[in-house]
């Protein structure tokens, strides 16, 4: 139903004014007309209300009809005036139409009121018309997209600013060529089928679709484009219009959040999203590898806590440290006993961490599960491991050194009394050479005990300590390192005694050593005749000797102390053909002062 029409009369003749509202009223479908007498009122009025459309006399007292039109074009310039006056003449007729009048009509008879009638319809229905399309006009400026009118050839007949300026050309260069020239085939094709779909359907119609704008300059840009047909009556078809978006941004957001995602559900652990708006702070993400690790699949896992994975022996101060944490709104670390969907227990350190919006707000909650079961069976069969050596250093220690000191006693008595000397020195001897052994072998069970609190020690004086104290002979010792290491010093000490006395031992008393960085540890090195083939396999193993008199455990102890600092020993040939051992993985610091 058509909006009702306001019409504002004005004549002086009241009887006009009658009769042109009569006809107003049968002719137009709702209409509501104010009659005036005079020009003065009706701008009184028009300051008033709102109206549709003026209808004005020519010849009144005190102003004409065209003065009139002059002071409403003031207030109201966009407003229809239609001239209807008794006085007609050319000179008027051409005076109103080029002051700007929507229409002029003479008085007559009941025709000539029917005319009047349907051209104030008419103008009314183009006045709204025209502010309908300039309101549309200014909203699509003012959001700034790119608009385009292509007519019924397929040619642009108009593109304004932002799309010229999306695409790099002016909007003279645009107009009236097709869109074939800023678009692929397939875009084309698309374009053409889409409008097809519009005119089918018999209504009107929108289609949203993706297509990329080949611009003058540059890479092809992604938009997404809102076309509708133009209106038409019948079987005549005026063109389409559009309206692009740039949505170059959204792709690489797109892009991003999918690398995101995948690395998310590709991750080598075990990666959660809760949700804490929710009812107990439920599992809203999991990835692929918590479904691996724990059996259950994404149906079964969101939507729920994940405390489901807790079971009987899961312990209690673990959790409640994780519950503290998330009350806390605090991340945390810690490793609960969790249960797989079969039943089966497996070690889990969970890592949770709040995720929060620009004002700090908890929106959400990651967490990390590793599997570190064979983390703690190690840990746990080193635990046993180390219990073992305590117990077996008791009993070397007492039940092998007490026997051992009687025997060296006694056979010492035995030789002070005797005069077969020759015998029982070699008896003592033998008993030295197994206490030496009791000896390197507490050592050896002492030094595989894992370093738990290093200390950052200066290289160069742990080595000058150790070669004041080693049995080195005549030996000579050149050092080259400026670094401290994160060790235990007593045992970084052991290292390096046994290394220097192996080299001794080995090489002669003349030997030459050398003790110099890596650039992840460092090298004790010397100039004797290198490490011989024949224990090159196994030489790190207990009781392996390559001279006479030696017990073997030096470079067993060695590696036990480079195993309890977590670093890494290896024999290898030195620069002048001697033996070299290099140890790495060392956690290693300039010195500051020298």
């Amino acid at each position: 139903m058509p909006a009702a029409i306001d019409v504002l009369h004005v004549d002086d003749d009241p009887s006009v004014l009658d009769l042109t509202e009569a006809y107003f009223e049968r002719e137009l479908d709702s209409v509501t007309v104010t009659s005036v007498t005079d020009p003065e009122t009706a701008l009184d009025r028009l300051d008033e209300g709102a109206f549709d459309c003026v209808v004005s006399d020519y010849d009144m007292p005190a102003t004409d009809g065209l003065e009139f039109f002059d002071a409403l074009r003031e207030r109201h310039r966009k407003l229809p005036f239609v001239l209807y006056t008794g006085k007609g003449s050319e000179e008027i007729a051409s005076q109103a139409l080029n002051a700007g009048v929507t229409g002029y009509f003479q008085k007559g008879g009941p025709e000539q009121l029917r005319r009047l009638a349907n051209r104030v319809d008419q103008a009314v229905d183009e006045y709204r018309t025209k502010e309908i399309a300039e309101r549309y006009s200014t909203v699509i400026e003012a959001l700034g997209y790119p608009v385009y009118v292509v007519d019924e050839t397929g040619a642009f007949r108009f593109v304004n600013e932002p799309f010229a300026e999306l695409i790099g050309y002016d909007r003279e260069e645009i107009v009236g060529r097709t869109p074939a020239f800023i678009k692929d085939d397939t875009a084309v094709a698309e374009a053409e089928d889409r409008l097809g779909t519009i005119l089918s359907d018999g209504e009107p119609d929108v289609q949203h679709f993706a297509v990329d704008i080949v611009p003058r300059e540059g890479d092809p840009i992604p938009c997404r484009d809102h076309m509708a047909a133009l209106p038409y009556e019948g079987d005549t078809f005026d063109g389409s219009v559009g309206i692009l978006r740039d949505v170059s941004d959204e792709c690489e957001r797109r892009e991003e959040l999918e690398t995101k995602t995948r690395a998310l559900d590709e991750a080598p652990v075990g990666i959660t999203i809760t949700d804490p708006e929710q009812d107990d702070n439920p599992m809203v993400y999991v990835n692929d590898r918590f479904v691996e690790m724990t059996g259950y699949n994404r149906e079964e896992s969101i939507g729920v806590n994940c405390r489901f994975l807790q079971g009987p022996d899961t312990e209690e101060a673990s959790v409640q440290q994780l519950r503290e944490a998330i009350d806390a709104r605090e991340p945390t670390s810690v490793e609960l006993l969790n249960y797989r969907k079969d039943g089966t227990e497996f070690w889990n350190r969970v890592s949770v961490a709040p995720i929060r919006d620009a004002d700090a707000t908890v929106t959400q909650w990651v967490g990390f599960q590793e599997d570190i079961t064979a983390f703690k069976e190690r840990e746990t069969a080193l635990e046993r491991q180390n219990d073992r050596l305590d117990s077996f250093a008791s009993i070397v220690s007492h039940d092998l050194r007490n026997p051992l000191n009687v025997a060296q006693g006694r056979v010492q008595l035995a030789r002070e009394a005797s005069d077969d000397a020759e015998n029982l020195d070699a008896a003592l001897d033998a008993l030295d050479r197994m206490e030496s052994i009791v000896e390197r072998t507490l050592a050896l069970a002492r030094e595989g005990e894992t370093v738990g609190d290093p200390e950052r020690v200066d290289l160069a004086e742990i080595v000058d300590d150790s070669w004041s104290t080693a049995d080195t002979a005549s030996a000579t010792l050149s050092v080259e390192t400026e670094h401290e290491v994160l060790a235990d010093p007593d045992r970084l000490r052991n290292l390096f005694e046994n290394l220097m006395r192996n080299a001794v031992d080995h090489a002669g008393e003349d030997v030459s050593l050398r003790v110099g960085d890596l650039p992840d540890g460092f090298f004790v090195e010397d100039d004797g005749p290198g490490i011989d083939p024949a224990v090159a396999d196994s030489l790190f193993e207990p009781g392996e000797s390559g001279a006479a008199g030696n017990t073997g455990f030096g470079l067993a102890i060695v590696q036990e102390i480079a195993t309890a600092h977590g670093w890494t020993v290896e024999a290898t040939a030195g620069e002048e053909g001697g033996a070299r051992f290099e140890v790495r993985g060392v956690d290693r610091h300039a010195t500051a002062t020298r």
